[in-house]
């Protein structure tokens, strides 16, 4: 690229700051237009650093330019950022130079290019980045609602507890169980309290999969105590007739720790 044409946009940014940011201004309303001026003004700052490196991607000054591009969409919003006049914030930037680079006769396609490639990378980067911190908290969120969930800990040595709270399907006990029984393989723990008193409902679908988690347990080598059983839960189980077999049921953790302390001594 021609050595003259970055050295006349940097003119262009180190004389004409103000005519710039009026173009840039146009594009707000009155109470917008002081933060919008500071905005630009400290994007032009970091511009004409990029023009000392003649706009190159992978220098030092781009990456100080996609900082504050970051920083700046922390500041505004990431919605008014990314939704800005149906685009993105960013793309706009660009628009008040070329006003300027056409005013003096250096606006044409090779020139144009250099400069919209420049602009394109920047916002493509941060989509990018965007892209990844939703992606990222979507992961952390899906693991953290799991461990909500279903929470599983070590009380002791030899005695585990999960608490199951909610709605439990098919679906969800699958997981649970491998959960617990991971646990167990690591732990080896003798004993694993089921708490289901944060049980939203109690019918014949649920009791199966809480025998199906009850007979897991089991089959682990470890004695399922299912705690947390309420005076509606046991209203419910009569009322339906359902027979929860042999699992050893207690009112409250409390209860089934004695039982345990006991059984040790």
């Amino acid at each position: 690229m021609n050595e003259v044409f970055y050295k006349e946009l940097k003119e262009i940014v180190t004389n004409q700051s103000e005519e710039l940011i009026g173009y840039w201004l146009e594009y707000f309303d009155d109470v917008q237009k002081d933060e919008a001026y500071r905005y630009y003004d400290d994007f032009l700052g970091f511009f004409e650093e990029c023009l000392e490196s003649k706009l190159d991607l992978k220098s030092d000054e781009r990456d100080a330019m996609f900082l504050f591009l970051t920083k700046l969409q922390e500041t505004i919003g990431t919605e008014s950022f990314f939704h800005f006049k149906d685009s993105v914030y960013s793309c706009y930037l660009k628009f008040p130079l070329f006003r300027a680079m056409d005013n003096a006769s250096i606006f044409n396609l090779k020139n144009a290019s250099v400069v919209t490639a420049f602009f394109e990378s920047l916002t493509s980067s941060l989509m990018l980045n965007e892209h990844q911190k939703n992606t990222k908290f979507k992961e952390e969120s899906g693991q953290e609602l799991q461990q909500r969930e279903a929470p599983l800990n070590e009380l002791w040595d030899d005695v585990s507890m999960v608490s199951i709270v909610g709605t439990l399907d098919s679906d969800r006990v699958l997981k649970i169980i491998d959960k617990v029984l991971d646990f167990l393989e690591q732990k080896g723990s003798s004993y694993v309290i089921i708490d289901i008193g944060a049980i939203f409902d109690i019918n014949s679908e649920v009791t199966n999969q809480i025998m199906k988690l009850n007979n897991a347990v089991h089959f682990m080598g470890a004695v399922p105590m299912l705690t947390g059983i309420t005076k509606n839960i046991a209203k419910s189980l009569t009322h339906l007739n359902i027979s929860l077999g042999d699992i050893k049921t207690f009112p409250t953790t409390k209860a089934a720790l004695k039982v345990i302390l006991d059984a040790k001594n």
